[in-house]
């Protein structure tokens, strides 16, 4: 018999890798980090992870302005910049684009908790009031 030949394609090995002594492990979990949304206020955000173009369009540049690099979404179609949500082919992959291209995400975190002593004090000054004041 044929002593059997080593495979060309052989799966990561767990030893250091071969340039920094670090296992591959460590790697991969860099690119593990938990994706967030990323709205200009409230508006949508063309760079977002969740943003979507339903043209497939919209690609990534980096431009430079006051000696940076930055991004900036361009789209094949106008061959401009990206107009955000405003864009008749703009979606989100949470569903959290709102008609007039606000991100529903962005005004989820701007709501105020009210807490329960706080609401019950309110409640009490209502209670406080009246009616025979108001209807004069």
């Amino acid at each position: 018999m044929k002593p059997r030949r080593e495979s060309a394609y052989k799966s990561f090995p767990e030893e250091p890798h071969q340039h920094t002594g670090r296992p591959r492990e460590e790697f991969i979990r860099v690119h593990e980090q938990r994706v967030a949304p990323q709205p200009i206020g409230e508006r949508c955000n063309p760079l977002c992870p969740f943003f979507a173009c339903g043209k497939h369009a919209m690609f990534v540049v980096n431009r430079p302005f006051k000696g940076r690099m930055i991004r900036a979404a361009q789209c094949r179609l106008t061959g401009g910049d990206c107009i955000n949500g405003d864009c008749q082919y703009a979606s989100c992959k949470l569903n959290a684009l709102l008609p007039d291209g606000r991100c529903a995400k962005a005004l989820e975190k701007k709501r105020s908790v009210i807490s329960d002593e706080e609401l019950f004090r309110q409640m009490r000054k209502f209670e406080e009031y009246d009616i025979s004041e108001i209807r004069r």
